[in-house]
């Protein structure tokens, strides 16, 4: 994003990781701090040999500058001769709106972005949210952990993360349209609809067949098994057999050959509905194993697996050496004589250490800076560039080429077309699957089937509305349809006679094609940078396979549960006297997309800037890390030896008290977090003063007496439903939430207010309501529409690539080109 000046405003995780993203693409980002400095500088601050170091605000803030900025100054006059301002705000919203109407009045091609818990407008849009809300409020926090126990969080701030990225996404795109039409805009981002975006298809299990997901502890619910964690000798692994192929693989590995004759364990679900008699052969297998044995004898029969990971094994890995992924912070020393083991060289490198960006872009990203000083400015590295990209276009102009599956891949492609441009998704004519069980089993099952109850095995994976398959299974999987809306379809196999020529054609006329296969699918479809420079000398091209094009990993078969457990997310998760989680969601697949589209964006600009052609080797497992990038950093500045802090549950070190209460009802429960001193004193009011400890008046002695503390809270919360207490914690300004379900965010009040569910049904169909954009621009136009048919625009597509009609009827009599599965 060379040329693009940032003033980031935000005192908060979501705006700060933003910045981050927008300066690692490029940008020249000033934070404005308050004279005090900001509140990122005292999180998770740690000793080093330099003194305290906040890993939060190395992280966060390298490579920005800091200016210390007039409290009493308006936004119109900080905003001055920058292109975006970044804000990151909760409680009242009023005042903000003014400030930012005033602001876009004087200065009209500002990108005012606004990071909100719940947005400008609706019945909640004045409560608070920290990043313990955000794991509940979105609907993630409902799908971890154990059926009979409370819920969880991930181990880090990540989804506060992921709405940073949203928020970039929303920045870039507005930036593009302000280059092309000259009008500013707000990009307004709410917490909420940024996570209801982040999700797989339990919003389709909900407006589909009336089914709320839920929990299921470290199984992968309702549809896969195993695709699970299980204990071995001397760690943790993750196995994910999905495939027929792969569950094969999965009993000879085990020799367990006897269960490959029960025909019905090749269907997925089946084997979910089984998991508690599978998981009893599993464990008792891989408790006799270590990691090592256990990942290798799958691996060596073709199952994805794979051990799950601690940070200091991440930071000791040899496929994130071999790609040169971490980033050395001078000066930050621990503090203390020993050397910790694979992190320092003979050198004398500092073994303190950040990751590095999500991924490279060819002459855009910059060289690493530290984050600065407070007040001090640009150290003459950043770009001095002002000049914005002579050959920009609109985004409605721009011509995406996708090669992906499954979701991240997708949710890139997706954000794309819903912002206006061409893509266009080529599928193999076997890839939504090859057929339904025959109709009679599907009817069977389906006999006594009432909406709310989870649909049978047979049918249950395709998520079909109204449990129904239909004659055009294919075109009506929730899952599918949910991930493919804004594109245009071309069933197309690549190998069957013109394939090829349809590919090259379709390439010139392409500005980036983008693939998440991995590099040995890359080569098999023809398609890799190399190749697709010789179709095109000018494209943009985007891989984003699990762990890389290159290093000694790069050939693994990943799914995001597997990249979960192989990034150290999972070994941060889970209750403090429990073994790791996984997310209920394939979490690593969401991270990948939403990175995925900020550094798609940010290629294209490069290419805008130099018109050369711009490759991108994006790695899924380097994303995931990057939302836990300072955990990696205090990781990698323990001593040698030094115990790995303890699974926290819901706790966090930077607010007291923090967690997740039991309400009155069946597994009804609510998160809230009390960061200072005076929230303190407004929620003892609520709950009684008497009940409370005077001590408790200081955080240290909040953190000391937590238990305690929590005890006092679900006294209170208990007799409580969760929507009212959360609603009397917010009337006194305490960041609370209840924990979210997907049908308490359907169904409410506040969502329904902002129209968060969009129906986007192909003519003809009954409604089918998914989440809509997770942001909301004034001024840049978005372009949503039904997902397509499967080959639903081959004539369309290949029409304007210059083939007539006789040669399309020829292509589809080679089965080249096709609108239905084979049979």
């Amino acid at each position: 994003m060379r040329g693009v000046r940032v003033l980031d405003l935000s005192d908060g995780r979501a705006g700060a990781y933003c910045a981050r993203l927008l300066a690692m693409a490029g940008a020249d980002v000033v934070v404005g701090e308050a004279p005090e400095g900001s509140h990122l500088r005292r999180s998770r601050v740690i000793d080093t040999a330099a003194g305290p170091i906040s890993t939060a605000w190395e992280y966060l803030r390298a490579n920005t500058a800091s200016v210390v900025i007039d409290p009493g100054a308006s936004l119109a006059e900080l905003a001055g001769d920058t292109d975006v301002v970044v804000l990151d705000v909760d409680g009242d919203l009023t005042a903000t709106q003014a400030e930012i109407a005033a602001a876009r009045e004087a200065h009209s091609r500002l990108v005012a972005a606004a990071i909100t818990p719940y947005g400008f407008t609706g019945p909640k849009s004045a409560w608070r949210a920290g990043p313990l809300e955000h794991w509940a409020l979105g609907g993630h926090m409902s799908l971890n952990g154990e059926p009979d126990r409370h819920p969880l969080p991930g181990g880090g701030p990540w989804l506060t993360h992921l709405v940073g990225a949203t928020a970039a996404i929303g920045i870039q795109a507005a930036l593009v349209n302000v280059a092309t039409t000259g009008r500013g805009d707000l990009v307004e981002v709410s917490a909420l609809e940024a996570l209801a975006n982040a999700h797989q298809w339990s919003f389709s299990l909900y407006t589909h067949n009336g089914v709320t997901k839920r929990r299921w502890g470290n199984r992968f619910g309702e549809q896969h098994h195993p695709l699970a964690l299980y204990e071995c000798i001397d760690g943790w692994i993750c196995i994910a057999s999905v495939s027929i192929h792969q569950w094969e693989g999965f009993c000879i590995a085990m020799d367990q050959v006897e269960l490959l004759a029960r025909d019905d364990f090749y269907v997925p679900a089946v084997r979910f509905d089984h998991a508690d008699e599978l998981d009893e052969i599993i464990s008792a297998w891989a408790a006799k194993k270590t990691v090592a044995e256990a990942v290798a004898v799958l691996q060596d029969n073709q199952v994805p697996s794979g051990p799950v990971a601690s940070l200091d094994d991440m930071l000791a890995s040899p496929q994130l050496t071999a790609r040169r992924y971490w980033t050395h912070l001078p000066g930050a020393d621990i503090a203390t004589d020993e050397v910790r083991l694979g992190k320092s060289g003979a050198d004398g490198a500092s073994t303190a250490r950040l990751p590095g960006p999500p991924a490279q872009i060819e002459g855009a990203t910059p060289q690493f800076r530290r984050a600065p000083a407070l007040g001090a400015g640009s150290d003459g590295t950043a770009s001095a560039e002002r000049g914005w990209p002579e050959r920009i276009r609109p985004l409605a102009g721009v011509r995406v080429v996708e090669f992906t599956i499954a979701w991240a891949g997708p949710l890139v492609c997706r954000m794309l077309g819903d912002l206006g441009a061409d893509v266009i998704k080529i599928e193999h004519p076997t890839a939504r699957g090859l057929a339904m069980p025959p109709a009679d089993m599907i009817l069977a099952e389906r006999g006594g089937w009432e909406w709310g109850q989870l649909p049978g095995p047979l049918s249950r994976n395709g998520i079909f509305l109204n449990n129904d398959p239909g004659d055009d299974w294919f075109n009506r999987l929730g899952h599918w349809n949910k991930m493919n809306r804004s594109k245009r379809g071309l069933c197309l196999d690549l190998k069957a006679p013109g394939g090829q020529q349809v590919l090259r054609r379709l390439v010139e006329t392409a500005d980036i094609v983008v693939n998440n296969y991995s590099p040995r699918g890359v080569r098999s479809a023809g398609i890799t940078p190399a190749e697709l420079r010789e179709m095109n000398p000018a494209i943009v091209t985007l891989d984003m396979s699990g762990f890389g094009a290159t290093g000694p990993d790069a050939e693994r078969i990943s799914w995001g549960p597997v990249l979960d457990a192989a990034s150290g997310l999972a070994s941060t998760t889970g209750y403090p006297d429990s073994g790791p989680y996984k997310q209920g969601i394939a979490f690593p697949d969401v991270v990948g997309g939403l990175h995925g589209t900020v550094i798609a964006l940010a290629a294209l600009w490069q290419h805008w800037h130099t018109g050369e052609p711009v490759a991108v080797d994006l790695s899924q497992l380097e994303t995931a890390i990057n939302v836990a990038g300072d955990q990696f950093a205090e990781a990698s500045m323990r001593p040698t030896g030094a115990p790995h802090p303890p699974r926290r549950g819901a706790r966090t070190s930077d607010a007291a008290p923090a967690g997740v209460y039991r309400c009155r009802g069946d597994d009804a429960w609510l998160t809230l977090t009390v960061d200072d001193d005076a929230t303190w004193k407004s929620l003892t009011a609520l709950l009684g003063d008497a009940e409370c400890e005077p001590r408790w008046t200081t955080a240290a002695a909040r953190h000391a007496d937590h238990d305690a503390i929590d005890a006092v809270i679900e006294r209170w919360t208990a007799t409580r439903d969760k929507h009212e207490a959360a609603a009397e914690l917010q009337a006194v300004g305490i960041s609370a939430s209840a924990v979210m379900t997907i049908a308490d965010i359907v169904n409410d009040d506040h969502s329904a207010s902002r129209g968060l569910m969009v129906d986007y049904a192909r003519p003809g169909e009954q409604p089918q309501l998914f989440p809509g954009l997770p942001f909301r621009l004034d001024a840049t136009p978005t372009a949503l529409s039904p997902p397509p048919r499967l080959g639903q625009h081959n004539e369309d597509i290949l029409t304007e690539l210059g083939y007539n009609p006789a040669e399309i009827t020829d292509l589809y009599s080679r089965n080249t080109i096709a609108n239905t599965p084979p049979d």
